[in-house]
């Protein structure tokens, strides 16, 4: 089975106006998506925001049952937010760490989640330890064996896919050996989810983090959040509400027994049904081929780059995704950023990730050289790939 490039195409209004290569920042949103958005929307200025929730009350549900078949999870597991940081922040502050233990994450984890960890251990006492890299720029997994072994590990945190390397880290071994050790594993899956398939069984995660904007095509201020079932009783939300607890008697609270314990009460619920018809449309279209299309217009567009003399690829990993990260000699990143968006190209700038997290946790100025992020999708052409790269200065 292949992808029908154009029929997804006439369905993405945007392809006429750019050449969207920013897909990891986000994606243009298919038309079907934007309708689900406006329709309800347009239902709450007819006839009220509660009352159109009533109504759509139905489909809301079957949003976490997309969610929950997208990732080879149960509905009940699923919990929806307004950003997959969001969403990652929450289950991580919502666990109760013993004082002193310690966190292992990785040497490209994502800057917001590293700022995060900082807080936490600042909070509760905690060692965040940093995994080396393996040759391929991966997360070395003999050395988070290494330290699993050392004990007193209270979590690892890993990100599926780093925000600038174009790798894939390898979650499934991470989390065979977690599990293995009885370590408690928490995956960012915000730029894995939508451009290839998972599974949290076959992943081995407790926690899953993922966003609606990016690769999955759905509305900006839409994310989800998974935590396994058999793990959900170790966490409790900091803040409840009407939504995520219940009275229980005269002196206490009962927090609600699934996952929508890290929801509140008020939500974007257009937001939510776009989010649930952007998972029911790359449902359709089959993650597998996705990821084969993904995967195919990368290689392409690194091939192309790589023919030109003053440019340098800066991609690692065994298992390559659609993100590519470049930079271009005696050029800046964010002036080759500019120049393709003069031409309707859009890219993005990123941070390389080499020596970044260690001065986030130490607190040192730490200047990160930045390079260019093109990030393809499979509504994207081989024609916008080489059009990018015919403009680069040569």
């Amino acid at each position: 089975m292949s992808i029908d490039v154009r029929a997804v195409r006439d369905q993405t209004r945007g392809v006429l106006n750019v050449a969207h290569l920013n897909n990891a920042g986000s994606s243009l949103v298919p038309r079907p998506v934007a309708e689900t958005v406006a329709a309800h929307l347009r239902r709450e200025e007819e006839i009220g925001g509660y009352e159109a929730a009533e109504e759509a009350a139905d489909r809301l549900h079957t949003v976490y049952s997309s969610l929950a078949r997208l990732i080879g999870a149960r509905p009940d597991e699923i919990a929806l937010a307004e950003s997959g940081s969001r969403a990652w922040a929450v289950a991580m502050h919502s666990f109760p760490f013993v004082r002193g233990s310690r966190l292992l994450i990785g040497r490209s984890e994502y800057t917001g989640n590293v700022m995060a960890l900082r807080q936490l251990a600042q909070r509760n006492g905690l060692q965040i330890v940093v995994l080396n890299d393996d040759p391929y720029g991966q997360v070395d997994v003999e050395h988070l064996q290494r330290e699993l072994e050392r004990g007193n590990v209270a979590m690892v945190a890993l990100t599926h896919v780093p925000m600038a390397d174009g790798l894939v880290n390898p979650a499934a071994e991470v989390g065979r050996r977690c599990r293995a050790a009885g370590v408690l594993f928490v995956l960012d899956a915000c730029q894995s989810v939508g451009q290839m398939p998972l599974d949290v069984e076959s992943l081995g995660c407790d926690v899953l983090a993922g966003t609606g904007r990016k690769f999955l095509r759905g509305p900006r201020g839409t994310a989800f959040l998974y935590v396994r079932a058999s793990a959900l009783g170790r966490f409790e939300p900091l803040a409840l509400d009407g939504l995520s607890a219940y009275s229980s008697g005269a002196e206490g609270l009962e927090v609600r027994g699934d996952a929508r314990r890290f929801e509140s009460w008020e939500a974007c619920i257009a937001g939510r049904l776009g989010l649930g018809r952007a998972v029911d449309y790359a449902l359709d279209l089959g993650l597998d081929t996705v990821q084969e299309r993904v995967g195919w217009l990368a290689e392409q567009l690194r091939t192309e780059l790589a023919a030109v003399p003053a440019v340098t690829v800066h991609d690692h990993g065994i298992t390559r995704c659609g993100i590519v990260t470049f930079s271009v000699k005696g050029s800046e990143a964010g002036n080759i950023r500019a120049r393709l968006a003069e031409h309707r190209i859009n890219v993005s700038v990123a941070p390389r990730p080499s020596g970044e997290v260690q001065s986030l946790l130490s607190g040192s100025p730490h200047v990160a050289e930045t390079v260019v992020r093109a990030s393809v999708h499979y509504y994207n052409t081989e024609d916008e790939v080489l059009r990018l790269v015919g403009l680069l200065p040569r």
